[in-house]
């Protein structure tokens, strides 16, 4: 009968014999020694944890065999350092942009209503209105009394550095809602809103710093009295 390739013990021509698969088996696995816990990091954190690590295998005796992975590991490192950088200049940026674009709504947003306004000076005739390409209101077409200040006004920390929420309760009229903010209780006063809904985003403000805010809702009788200013620390 044939010898098994695998067979324990079994020879070679020269008469030297091979592992057997259960010696194999008693062979011990290295215990890993060194702890990364990578995961643990974010990336600032990991960038600072590996440099010191790269400095002091870089010409070390013991490691001279690892040089080249020394070098790749302070290769990627640098990769990733200046991609993080291009990173957080690019998120500067899309605030920036995205000041830029809210800025832009609020000024489409009081162009409308004043056209709108404007429109409604010229003629009260709804076929008319319709023809300027204005939806109109539905139901009654009775004016709602002056608004009164916005209830339950409240300002809380936004999503993301520099923003905060701030927000009242709906009130029934409302055509509009005004938020403006400022860095006294007195003034001067930056709008930062213009919407029918009740509630909104004060992007782009400096992170630390004290700011105070107000809101108004304006009907079909004008704009009433503001419910503010209240303080908040702008997170």
């Amino acid at each position: 009968m044939a010898t098994r390739w695998n067979e324990p013990n079994a020879k070679w021509n020269d008469g030297s014999t091979w592992a057997s698969a259960s010696a194999e088996s008693k062979i011990k696995r290295m215990t890993k020694l060194i702890k990364l816990g990578l995961s643990r990091f974010n990336i600032v954190g990991l960038i600072a944890y590996l440099q010191p690590i790269i400095t002091k295998m870089t010409g070390n005796t013991t490691f001279t065999t690892l040089a080249t992975k020394t070098t790749a590991l302070g290769t990627a490192v640098t990769a990733l350092e200046t991609a993080n950088t291009n990173y957080n200049a690019a998120l500067a940026t899309a605030n920036q942009l995205m000041i830029v674009r809210d800025n832009a709504v609020i000024t489409a947003e009081n162009a409308a209503q004043d056209l709108a306004a404007g429109a409604e000076g010229v003629t009260k005739d709804p076929a008319l209105l319709k023809s300027g390409g204005w939806d109109l209101v539905s139901g009654t077409t009775t004016p709602v009394g002056p608004m009164s200040a916005p209830a339950n006004f409240h300002v809380t920390a936004g999503d993301n550095p520099g923003e905060v929420d701030a927000m009242c309760d709906p009130q029934k009229g409302v055509q509009t809602h005004i938020g403006e903010w400022a860095t006294t209780p007195d003034g001067p006063w930056t709008q930062f809103y213009v919407g029918k809904k009740s509630s909104c985003a004060a992007t782009g403000l400096t992170s630390g710093a004290l700011g105070w805010f107000r809101m108004a809702a304006v009907g079909a009788a004008g704009r009433g009295p503001w419910a503010g200013p209240i303080s908040k620390r702008v997170p």
